[in-house]
């Protein structure tokens, strides 16, 4: 295995970043792994810096808790996880740690990520956690590092069109979903959060590729022209 590459992308909410460190540093430093508040420089810009490193890596460990609704590059980082490891899983797996424990309902994780052999915090504690994560470093292979798939949209693309979901009245977004007609054992249900939805609609759409993406547009701006 490269010594230059990371194993180990850790993705976090911004109020999660004590957690990510105690893992980082029960890995550290035997086990490679990347953690923006330990690993960028000075002046490193974050959107380019982190989906390079993230590229690099062989796994994401996204670390998840009730915080994953507002954080954005953290709803990036899975997003890119889900689409690297639908595109060729032996060079990139997404691992999925719960810090509250596991979810009681599937709709409480981003869509992409239920169904996922998950680590549980509450009950391993982080040094379980890292111990099974450190079993798991020695069975990935080395291999080139995984490249974004070309119909993905670009991180300013997603959180446009999150954005503009997000700003959808609930009747409006249903007319969204039913224009598309996604799927809604995909989607969180009505009452839960709207960002939640929206994201769980626009990673579907991803799924699709870059036709279905456009179709997603195309709903988003009939329904409520002006806001995409």
């Amino acid at each position: 295995m490269s010594k230059s590459r990371y194993i180990y992308f850790l993705a976090h909410a911004g109020k999660d970043k004590e957690p990510a460190k105690e893992l980082r540093d029960l890995l550290h430093p035997d086990i490679k792994v990347f953690l923006d508040i330990c690993d960028l420089d000075p002046g490193d810009r974050w959107g380019v810096h982190l989906s390079k490193y993230q590229q690099q890596a062989l796994a994401t460990v996204a670390i998840l808790s009730s915080t994953v609704d507002s954080a954005r590059y953290l709803e990036e980082e899975i997003a890119n996880a889900i689409a690297y490891q639908r595109h060729d899983e032996t060079r990139h797996r997404l691992i999925p740690v719960y810090l509250d424990g596991l979810p009681k309902s599937p709709f409480e994780v981003p869509y992409g990520v239920r169904g996922l052999h998950a680590l549980d915090a509450a009950q391993l504690g982080m040094a379980g956690v890292a111990t099974e994560l450190r079993k798991f470093a020695a069975s990935l292979k080395d291999a080139p590092p995984v490249s974004l798939p070309e119909d993905l949209p670009k991180p300013a693309d997603r959180f446009a069109i999150t954005d503009a979901l997000c700003k959808l009245l609930e009747s409006q977004f249903n007319e969204v979903i039913f224009r598309v007609a996604a799927p809604n054992q995909h989607l969180a249900p009505a009452g839960q959060p709207l960002m939640t939805r929206a994201t769980d609609l626009v990673l579907w759409a991803e799924q699709g590729g870059a036709s279905r993406i456009a179709e997603l547009c195309q709903a988003i701006r009939s329904t409520a022209p002006g806001v995409l």
